[in-house]
């Protein structure tokens, strides 16, 4: 996918852009992942959540591949990387209503597909605009993504100024602008997903085997149907399932 600088995009006055489009941050935010990381913060200044969320929904512990965890998509019949389970501190499905809570990778865990056949993880940032159209697209098509069995799930990186983390005022004021109906996090400064992706090019797109936790498609710009990666999925699972599932 093909990234232009928001600096030029101002300049030309340009509109939103289109598919395979992405915006340029600016920042420093490349470097490596960690998970989970905290800068000391509390929640109420954008800390990142820390312990608890291992297992999920019904106790199914989260893969812990031998071959360790990656960030690498799958290519063609070589299986991608599992992607260890980061937690994050936002609103899942919306709901404010609860202050803060944490969310993480393990909550969308479903070996034996019970409620997903597929997470889309995406990262935006405020100041981007194919971020805020994609955000638009996805809360207009969120029944057509249901109906999909297709979970959404977003990390906000940077606020209005490019390379200035995202605070809980950036994410509430986000959710309000585009009316959120879908789970929305933070990941402040890309302290968690920084290193699988060119922090110069966003929004990052993700999508993951919910049985497997395998990125099996990821890459940079503007998403026009966030359930197109339900065809990279492969019919039979890349790594093993938990027993839990019977005869997989």
């Amino acid at each position: 996918m093909t990234s232009f600088s928001f600096a030029a995009l101002a300049v030309s006055g340009a509109a939103l852009v289109g598919i395979d489009t992405g915006c340029s941050s600016g920042s420093s935010h490349s470097g490596p992942a960690c998970n989970p990381c905290d800068d000391g913060a509390a929640p109420s200044n954008g800390g990142q959540a820390l312990s608890g969320h291992d297992t999920n929904s019904y106790g199914v512990a989260y893969p812990n591949p031998s071959t360790g965890y990656g960030r690498s998509p799958r290519s063609g019949h070589t299986p991608g990387s599992v992607i260890q389970n980061f937690k994050f501190l936002g609103y899942p499905n919306a709901d404010t209503s609860q202050g803060l809570q944490t969310i993480a990778l393990a909550d969308y865990y479903d070996p034996c597909n019970t409620n997903y056949a597929m997470i889309h993880l995406t990262v935006a940032a405020v100041w981007c605009p194919p971020c805020n159209q994609e955000t638009d697209d996805i809360v207009a098509a969120k029944g057509a993504i249901a109906a999909k069995r297709v979970v959404v799930i977003q990390a906000l990186s940077d606020g209005a100024t490019q390379g200035v983390d995202a605070t809980p005022s950036d994410l509430i004021s986000w959710m309000k602008t585009h009316h959120s109906n879908f789970t929305e996090m933070l990941d402040p400064g890309l302290r968690n997903l920084g290193g699988f992706f060119n922090a110069a090019a966003i929004p990052w797109n993700c999508d993951i085997d919910p049985r497997t936790m395998e990125m099996v498609k990821a890459g940079v710009g503007y998403e026009a149907d966030v359930t197109s990666g339900l065809s990279s999925i492969p019919s039979t699972p890349s790594y093993p399932v938990p027993a839990v599932c019977g005869d997989q």
